[in-house]
């Protein structure tokens, strides 16, 4: 009898080992499925982060290249030294005087100028949507001074030539602040403070400083 209830109490103990050990089982295959998708949850989100900053890397190094190639590129436009044959691509009208065509063609050196060293520039715009959209656009204001100060240039030009046609009559006080204003805005100044110069680095240290939160320190 008494082995009866020994064997009987063996059989129970092993039954209660054998749901133990699969509760356990259960309970670690559990923990591991956990632990697998956290992982995989993690993996994810690290791909994710290292995209977008690979992505903010790329548009950094984008965007300065094309910011120091259009500070070069409007320095050239602004430079006063001119060349004989600038301006004579310009196509004329049919009843320009000699004087209305050389007047024309020296407005046109700025445009001349323009088409020969816009790549960067507008690249540059194009880039403008992109970069605000990752770093703010509190940035924005920085690259519209370079379509501005485009925009400048050219009025200036167009002003001049209008000085030259006899179009502010002959109010010699006009004509002498507004020649001087013009010519600040479409010529780069060695002597004098250069405004256009001083907005335009002003503009690229904004730039400057949003890049190197992602790019560090590259000077």
């Amino acid at each position: 009898m008494s082995a009866n209830i020994i064997q009987l109490e063996n059989i129970l103990n092993f039954g209660f080992l054998k749901r133990t050990w699969m509760i356990v089982f259960e309970i670690l295959e559990s923990l591991g499925i956990i632990i697998a998708s956290g992982v995989a949850v993690w993996g994810i989100y690290s791909w994710r982060r290292e995209a977008k900053w690979k992505r903010k890397y790329q548009l950094a190094e984008e965007v300065l290249t094309n910011l120091y190639e259009s500070h070069q590129a409007i320095r050239t436009i602004r430079n006063p030294v001119g060349f004989g044959n600038e301006g004579s691509s310009r196509t004329k009208n049919k009843n320009e005087t000699l004087k209305q065509t050389k007047i024309f063609n020296q407005a046109y050196v700025t445009r001349e100028r323009y088409e020969r060293n816009k790549t960067p520039l507008e690249k540059l715009h194009a880039l403008k949507f992109r970069f605000t959209a990752l770093y703010g656009k509190d940035s924005e204001k920085y690259f519209d001074t370079f379509s501005q100060t485009l925009n400048n240039i050219f009025f200036a030009s167009d002003e001049i030539a209008r000085v030259h046609l006899g179009e502010y009559g002959e109010d010699k006080t006009l004509i002498r602040d507004t020649m001087r204003a013009c010519r600040r805005v479409l010529y780069a100044a060695f002597k004098d403070e250069d405004e256009i110069e001083n907005d335009l680095k002003i503009a690229i240290s904004g730039i400057e400083n949003k890049c190197r939160e992602i790019i560090g320190n590259y000077k």
